[in-house]
């Protein structure tokens, strides 16, 4: 597979945390949030995601808000 290279400033390159957070969540017996699309997305763009493996509360907390805003959408989309 190709891989996309992506130059990113500072400031862009923190879009990417939330994606790389819950393509991480994937390996735990118990995830947070399930979204294996994002390990795709992850595994075709060429970047050095492993600086980002420190951030363990970071990739916790990103996909407990994720968790939260899908339950709200959810709930909002049942209502209707």
């Amino acid at each position: 597979m190709n891989k996309t290279k992506v130059h990113l400033g500072i400031i862009q390159e923190t879009l990417l945390i939330p994606l790389w957070a819950r393509a991480c969540e994937l390996q735990p017996a118990e995830p947070i949030i399930v979204d294996p699309k994002s390990s795709e997305i992850l595994a075709a763009i060429d970047y050095e995601f492993h600086k980002f493996t420190t951030a363990k509360y970071s990739q916790i907390g990103c996909c407990l808000r994720g968790s939260i805003l899908d339950n709200w959408v959810r709930t909002y989309f049942n209502k209707q």
